[in-house]
């Protein structure tokens, strides 16, 4: 018995084989690329300082970036299962049925079902084989429509690493920024403390009244609240920066300052968001596609082998194994113009597409050409605050040297003072939104 079994099962799969033609043979799956890298966190980077370190610590930690490489990975398995639904099943069919009849003295059937339709029991183990074919159209669809996928998936990694690559960018300016100003803030009060125990002396001596002292006394204590409110800020500032990179670090480091990006073009529309479209385009059309993939014949070879009964003796059985085979054809004649309709749904989705796309291509060109004009004003003002900074850092210098002597009163040092402290939070706003403007450039030209 064993022995008839595996001569079936053998007979059964060249038999199948030979029922494909060699001009309906399947076209062969897409290439599978290697397996996604599997994500291991590297060592992290302990209190990282310059831009680059936090751009690669933000790419490593990412939980986005992570996703958008495993669904890559699974998009890669979706093309292997559909090569292997178009191989052939083979399933297993087994049944144990039997159907009891009642009878009166006279033979007749007083429960139960016809004999002639029941046979009184019914008892099978067949093993039944499928296998597409004529289906080339519909194969060679479903590859496409998978490798379109994987096309948008990689593009859309691209576009999270771009907006991941901005937002750290433009984090780290302001803490830059702000550790700048804690910077400035530090040195001016180490001057103010210096001069103070000048001045302290010029009140001895009675150079200067102890009323005009107070007055600079005050300005030394209020110069150092500001520089814990700057401390503070720069705290917070680099905490929400290593907070989006994913550093899990809370030393208080100086940042380095960042290399302006070099001026580039416009990206065109190769770029990831003007692709991004184009992929949405080759998807439509493949819909319109998969379509017309629904609507042309499905035929199957099937194949089966095993034994069907209506007796459970074993005499029955032993005479009962056999082996079939045909074809199983699905045809569609009517659904209501169903198809006329997902056309029509289609053109409106390409319609969308059409608008989004120039609406995108006008606002990107806008876009760059205000960030070229942001820069070169940023360009002439910064030009403009350094000078005035360096007068004032004169006149502060000329004023801190009168101040010795007794010839320069103390409220108009201390006017000075504040004229330079403005002067210089400005030169650093000014600097990191110019530093803003070159990296936003940058970003649009390869966006």
């Amino acid at each position: 018995m064993r022995r008839l079994s595996c001569l079936l099962s053998v007979f059964l799969l060249l038999a199948l084989k030979a029922a494909v033609p060699a001009w309906a043979q399947q076209p062969a799956a897409p290439p599978v690329l290697n397996a996604p890298p599997i994500y291991t966190p590297s060592a992290a980077l302990t209190s990282p300082r310059r831009l680059a370190d936090f751009l690669q610590a933000a790419r490593q930690n990412s939980p986005l970036l992570r996703e958008n490489i495993n669904q890559v990975g699974q998009n890669r398995i979706d093309s292997l299962v559909r090569a292997r639904q178009n191989g052939v099943q083979v399933g297993g069919i087994g049944s144990a049925l039997y159907y009891p009849s009642i009878t009166n003295s006279q033979g007749e059937s007083v429960l139960g079902y016809d004999n002639a339709i029941s046979n009184g029991g019914n008892y099978a183990a067949i093993a039944q084989a499928t296998k597409p074919i004529l289906n080339r159209f519909q194969l060679q669809t479903d590859y496409q429509i998978l490798a379109s996928q994987g096309q948008v998936l990689r593009n859309t990694g691209r576009l999270s690493a771009l907006d991941l690559r901005r937002s750290i960018t433009d984090q780290f300016l302001t803490a830059y920024a702000a550790e700048t100003q804690l910077s400035f803030s530090r040195s001016l009060l180490t001057q103010l403390r210096e001069q103070d125990k000048m001045l302290r002396q010029l009140v001895n001596g009675g150079i200067f009244k102890q009323t005009q002292y107070l007055s600079f006394y005050l300005s030394v204590r209020t110069q150092e609240v500001t520089v814990e409110q700057d401390r503070l800020a720069y705290r917070r500032e680099l905490g929400t920066l290593r907070a989006l990179a994913g550093v899990a670090d809370t030393a208080l480091v100086t940042l380095e300052a960042p290399t302006p990006p070099s001026h580039r073009p416009l990206a065109g529309l190769l770029a990831p968001a003007q692709r991004q479209y184009t992929l949405d385009s080759l998807r439509l059309r493949l819909d319109r596609q998969a379509i017309d993939a629904t609507y042309r014949p499905k035929v199957s070879a099937v194949l089966d082998a095993g034994l069907q009964s209506s007796s459970y003796l074993p005499v029955a059985l032993a005479h009962s194994v056999g082996i079939g085979g045909g074809l199983q054809l699905t045809l569609p004649i009517f659904d209501g113009h169903q198809r006329q309709l997902q056309y029509q749904r289609l053109d409106l989705s390409e319609q969308s597409r059409r608008g989004y796309r120039q609406f995108l291509t006008v606002q990107r060109q806008q876009q760059y050409e205000q960030l070229e004009g942001l820069i070169r004003a940023s360009d002439a003002l910064l030009a403009r605050i350094r000078e005035q900074l360096r007068v004032a850092d004169a006149l502060v210098g000329a004023a801190r040297q009168q101040l010795a002597t007794g010839d320069v009163a103390i409220l108009d040092y201390l006017n000075l003072v504040t004229s330079y402290r403005t002067l210089q939070f400005s030169l650093t706003q000014a600097q990191t939104e110019q530093l803003r403007s070159r990296f936003a450039l940058d970003y649009l030209a390869e966006q």
